[in-house]
Order: C-alpha cells, then sequence, then structure tokens
C-alpha cells in the first residue's frame, strides 16, 4: 500500500519531465526569436502609428493657425469699414464685404481673394483675374459657426484659380498654397454677412511643415529604436530565466523521480529483508536437523558413491548453514554493544575464506590485490557488511567466469576513501540488464533471483558509499565499492 503514492508521484513528475524536454535547444531559440520578432513589429506598427496620428496633428494645428489670426484680422476690418463708411453703406452690404477684402488683400503673402455673400453667392475676385469659385454647403455650415477653414496644397497649379497669367513660365508650374476661407462678421453684433476666401502663398508654410515632419520622424525613430532595444533586451533577458526556470525544473524533476525510485526501492528492499529475516530464522532449526542426518548416514554407507553422494550432500548443507550463520553474526554485530577495528588485510582473508571453495569447485583462479594492508580499518559492523558485499560480488564473477579464467578483488585507497574493485573476464552484461542491474527482480542468470545486486547496493548506502557497475563488455565486467576509510 505505501508504493502507490511512489508510483503516483513518478507518474507525475515522468509526464513533467517528458513535456519539458519535447522542446530542444534548437526549437526554443526559434521560439524566442519568433516571439520577440513579433513583438517587435507590434512595437513599430503601434510606434508608427501614433507617429502618423502625431504628425496628422500638429500640421492641423500649424495649418489652421493662420486662419484663425486671419479671421480676427478681417472681423477688426469690418468694424472699421463699417466705421469710415457710417451712413454710407448698410451694415453687410457687398460693398462692404468687398473692401473688408481689398483691404485685407494686402497682408504680406496673399496673393488672391474671393468674396461671397451670405446665400453663398460669388461677389468677386481680387485680382479682377481670380476665376469664380463656389462654397460647399458643409463649408458654409462651418464658416456660419465662426470655424475657418485653412487646407495647404504643396503642388497647386496657378492655372487653377487664374484666368491669365501674366508670365508664360509660370503657367503649369505649382507652388505651395495656403487655402484659408473666413466668415465676415463684426465685432459688434457677432452676426456673419458672408465669407472670403484667401489664397496665400505656402512656401514659408511647406517649409514649416517639412521641418515638423523631420521632427516627427527623428522622435519616432529615436523611440522606436530605444524601444526596440529595451523591450528585445527585456524579452532576451525573460526568456533566458524562462529557460533557467525551465532547467531548474527539469534537474529538480529529474532528482525526484530519482529520489522516488529510491524510496520505492528502499521499500522493495525493506520488504525482501523482511522476509530474508524470516527465511533465515525459519531455515536455521530444520537445515541443522538435515546436516547432522546427512552427516549421519554418510558415516554408515559403505561404497564409494553412495559416500561421494552424502559428503556433497553435507557439504552443501554446511555452507548453506554457514551462510545463515553468516548472516545472524552480522545482524548481532550490528545490534551489538562491542565495537572494535578491521583492516583491508582482514576483510580481504575473510573474503578470500569464504569464497575460495567456490573458485575452486568452479575451476576460477582467484586473486587478491591488497594495496592497502592494515593502513585503512573499518569498524567491525561496517566491515561485516563490506564482507558480504564483497562475498556476492565475488561470486558472481566467479559464475560468470569460464574455467581457467581469473577472478580479481582489488583494494587501494585514494584520498580518504577505499575503493574494493570486483574484476572478472567473463562475457560482460547486456545493454538492457546493465542499466537496471541494481534493480531487484534483475539478473543475468537463468537461475537467478535478481535480489543480490539489489541488497549489495542497499547495504552500500546503509554504509553511507556507492556500488557502482564501471564497465561491462566482452573483456570482463568491473563493480566498484567504494567506502569512507577510518585510517
Amino acid at each position: 500500500m505505501c508504493s502507490l503514492p511512489l508510483l503516483d508521484f513518478k507518474l507525475i513528475f515522468g509526464g513533467i519531465a517528458k513535456i519539458g524536454m519535447k522542446i530542444d535547444r534548437k526549437n526554443e531559440r526559434l521560439v524566442a526569436l519568433v516571439v520577440i520578432s513579433g513583438v517587435l513589429l507590434l512595437f513599430c506598427v503601434v510606434t508608427g502609428s501614433l507617429a502618423f496620428e502625431l504628425r496628422k496633428q500638429l500640421r492641423y494645428q500649424v495649418i489652421g493657425r493662420d486662419g484663425e489670426t486671419l479671421m480676427a484680422v478681417a472681423s477688426a476690418e469690418v468694424d472699421d469699414v463699417r466705421e469710415l463708411n457710417d451712413g454710407i453703406f448698410e451694415a453687410g452690404a457687398d460693398e462692404e464685404l468687398f473692401e473688408v477684402a481689398l483691404n485685407t488683400s494686402d497682408i504680406t503673402g496673399v496673393i488672391g481673394v474671393r468674396v461671397y455673400t451670405k446665400g453663398n453667392s460669388f461677389l468677386g475676385g481680387i485680382p479682377i483675374s481670380l476665376k469664380r469659385g463656389q462654397l460647399t454647403s458643409a463649408d458654409e455650415s462651418l464658416l456660419d459657426l465662426k470655424t475657418p477653414i485653412s487646407k495647404f496644397y504643396s503642388d497647386f497649379r496657378m492655372e487653377d484659380i487664374f484666368l491669365l497669367i501674366d508670365d508664360e513660365g509660370e503657367a503649369g508650374s505649382s507652388f505651395a498654397v495656403s487655402e484659408i476661407t473666413i466668415p465676415l462678421f463684426s465685432l459688434s453684433d457677432d452676426q456673419v454677412y458672408g465669407y472670403a476666401q484667401y489664397f496665400i502663398d505656402g512656401h514659408d508654410l511647406a517649409i514649416e511643415l517639412d521641418r515638423l515632419d523631420n521632427n516627427v520622424l527623428t522622435y519616432a525613430g529615436g523611440a522606436l529604436l530605444l524601444g526596440a532595444f529595451l523591450g528585445g533586451g527585456i524579452l532576451y533577458w525573460a526568456f533566458r530565466r524562462l529557460r533557467q526556470v525551465n532547467d531548474l525544473l527539469e534537474d529538480r524533476t529529474k532528482h525526484l523521480i530519482s529520489a522516488n525510485h529510491k524510496l520505492s526501492m528502499e521499500a522493495r528492499t525493506a520488504a525482501i529483508g523482511a522476509i530474508t529475516s524470516h527465511l533465515i530464522h525459519g531455515l536455521k532449526s530444520p537445515l541443522q536437523g538435515i546436516r547432522q542426518f546427512v552427516t549421519a548416514q554418510g558415516q554408515d554407507e559403505k561404497e564409494n558413491y553412495a559416500e561421494t553422494v552424502w559428503q556433497d550432500a553435507a557439504e552443501t548443507t554446511e555452507r548453506m548453514q554457514n551462510l545463515i550463520n553468516e548472516v545472524i553474526e552480522v545482524l548481532q554485530d550490528r545490534g551489538g554493544e562491542f565495537s572494535y577495528k578491521i583492516s583491508c588485510s582482514e576483510i580481504a582473508s575473510l573474503v578470500e575464506e569464504r569464497v575460495k571453495h567456490h573458485a575452486q569447485t568452479s575451476g576460477v583462479s582467484l586473486k587478491i590485490e591488497d594495496s592497502v594492508g592494515e593502513v585503512s580499518t573499518l569498524p567491525n559492523d561496517r566491515a561485516n557488511l563490506v564482507v558480504l558485499i564483497l562475498v556476492n560480488l565475488l561470486r558472481n564473477a566467479i559464475d560468470a567466469s569460464s574455467r581457467g579464467e581469473s577472478v580479481v578483488l582489488h583494494i587501494e585507497s585514494v584520498g580518504q576513501r577505499l575503493e574494493f574493485l570486483v574484476i572478472d573476464h567473463g562475457a560482460g552484461l547486456s545493454d538492457d540488464i546493465a542499466e537496471r542491474i541494481f534493480q531487484p527482480i534483475v539478473s543475468s542468470k537463468v537461475d537467478g533471483s535478481g535480489v543480490g545486486l539489489s541488497l549489495c547496493q542497499e547495504l552500500s548506502r546503509h554504509l553511507d558509499g556507492e556500488l557502482t557497475l564501471e564497465k561491462t563488455g566482452p573483456q570482463g565486467t568491473v563493480f566498484k565499492l567504494t567506502l569512507t576509510s577510518t585510517s
């Protein structure tokens, strides 16, 4: 029941890891490039739209500025003309409107004026060669509201408004012209009596508008570059941070999967350990009885063949009894009150004593290479566990070797660490078995239980050590047990 939550966590974190690994580095850079390019393009569009709208508003204000000024001048002129001609013209008479237009035509830059009555009838133009014109109803409505109408033409042709052109060279040529239409009203009674349409030389205005466009373009370009630099930099930094967080998440996910796997392994190993302890307790007494019976029967037999069979059976039961006694001894040492040191040479001797018979029976040469000797020691409880691990590794190495080959136990000291190498020259492990060699119920032997190496690795963890498969192949297999020594 305890293993089910562990399995759920493994599935969850495994799924997260798989999703995170679907996008490799190349695709991450491509996605980042697309997103940054899209954001910068959108920023360019927004900045360009705002700059265009700002340019439009500024041009409208600059062009309309002269209309407001001219309307104020014309209104003051209406009052002046009315005062000079008091009693001669009626208020708003055609003569009065024409005289106002004539007087204001002297303003610098004015090249022509059209005069209209309140009913939008063309009265005349100054100079006389000015063509007739007509206001639209929309323009007339705005003018009645005392709103001047200003327009700018950058390529205006003179023949469009004049009947005769004095200088033939001016025919067909274009000029910058500002067209301003204002209402004619008196400041005293605030009543609109007519309209005046002025055509003014737009050379200076064209220069001002060009300067305005250049300023808007410069500021907009600067804002665009600055925004693109800052925005691109922020997005690049954000993507880098996101990738770092993603890498950290993947790393922690892998650690969580590994930790969950270890917990699952420990749970299984603990269960196996409990079962093993139960089996040892249950087998000890019956096995002792079998051993005594086989020994007694072997002594009663007279024939050589029967004697040999009973002798093999007695040796087998004796080895089984010794194995059980070894496990009981280790358990007693780990729970005992007394502690003593065991050197590496003593560990090598204990291991050699326990696997020597198996090596001889299998026709395999056992070699001990101890370069540490008495220098490094281990407490007895730790040393007994090391012996169990090495005996199991050497038995596996002997089983994997052919007759005439050799198995080596090499012991060396590296700094504060002890390294025990078990080397055989067998056929090696398959890739599938090598990847799962320390998992429970995984074995390369036909009749193997798959428990030994898993228990060995668990024992190495209890010793704060590490058991690893260093290499395997056609030239043989090497297992390494690494521990912290006590010098």
